[in-house]
């Protein structure tokens, strides 16, 4: 099938129609995102590694033992079925993250190839305690028949402590929200402003504790730097030169001597 038209009739099957402004203002986001990168790797940041060793350094020696086991066993998967996007490098601080905080739920928007579903569930196993929720818009150029490689990487022992629910964000994370309550939260999804913002937002609205809120693709434009969640500290960490946000209540941040 045609990619345009594949691009069409998932686009209508989901109600998600942001991939427009991605068409129509290719040259201005490449232009954002270029001003956007250079101005968020030269914020201030910690590195991660350095960070949780002063943490728990057990923990550390066990997200590194993870880490090795996690670049030997990507090999084992085929990314071209969903447009051969490899996935993130930050995967030992998921699984770190995870280890330490023992949340009860997590939640993750976006999944693709499920590079940080597998390490949020390989430690939410470690820990013999959780679930994670995940959501995943589809890529709209890929074929219905992909859609099944969608978290490929999370093997049938994970699936009894994992929910995916496919659709937008919009669509989906007002009820995942609103019959959960989240002490950790991944937002890889959309990747405009006014997306990651619908994220935070419904996630605050409905949730009864205070979660730890992960954000990728925070150079992609200027959202973290106009980021303001009341009674949050904004956190840049970096890991494998790779860098992430993360949202932590001002109430915590001692507990993790920031």
């Amino acid at each position: 099938m045609n990619k345009k038209i594949t691009i069409i009739l998932n686009s209508l099957k989901f109600q998600s129609f942001s991939f427009l402004k991605y068409v129509f203002f290719k040259k201005k986001r490449k232009r954002i995102k270029r001003h956007a990168t250079d101005y968020f790797y030269n914020l201030p940041c910690i590195d991660f590694d350095n960070w949780a060793k002063e943490i728990d350094i057990n923990l550390f020696n066990e997200m590194q033992k993870f880490q090795v086991h996690f670049q030997e066993y990507e090999t084992n998967f085929n990314f071209t079925y969903l447009g051969g996007a490899r996935g993130l490098n930050q995967y030992g601080a998921l699984y770190f993250l995870t280890r330490l905080i023992k949340p009860q739920n997590t939640l993750e928007t976006g999944v693709a190839n499920g590079f940080s579903s597998y390490s949020f569930l390989s430690a939410i196993e470690k820990n013999n305690f959780g679930r994670l929720i995940s959501n995943d818009l589809p890529p709209l150029d890929i074929e219905k028949k992909n859609w099944k490689y969608i978290g490929q990487m999370v093997p049938k022992k994970f699936h009894n402590i994992w929910t995916l629910h496919l659709g937008s964000d919009r669509k989906n994370l007002n009820s995942i929200c609103k019959e959960n309550t989240f002490d950790l939260a991944h937002f890889d999804s959309d990747k405009l402003s006014s997306g990651k913002m619908y994220c935070i937002n419904t996630l605050l609205k409905y949730n009864k504790t205070s979660p730890i809120i992960l954000i990728d693709n925070c150079a992609d434009d200027f959202f973290w730097k106009n980021l303001i969640i009341k009674s949050y500290k904004k956190v840049v960490f970096d890991q494998n030169t790779k860098r992430f946000g993360i949202l932590i209540h001002k109430d915590d941040i001692t507990n993790f001597q920031l």
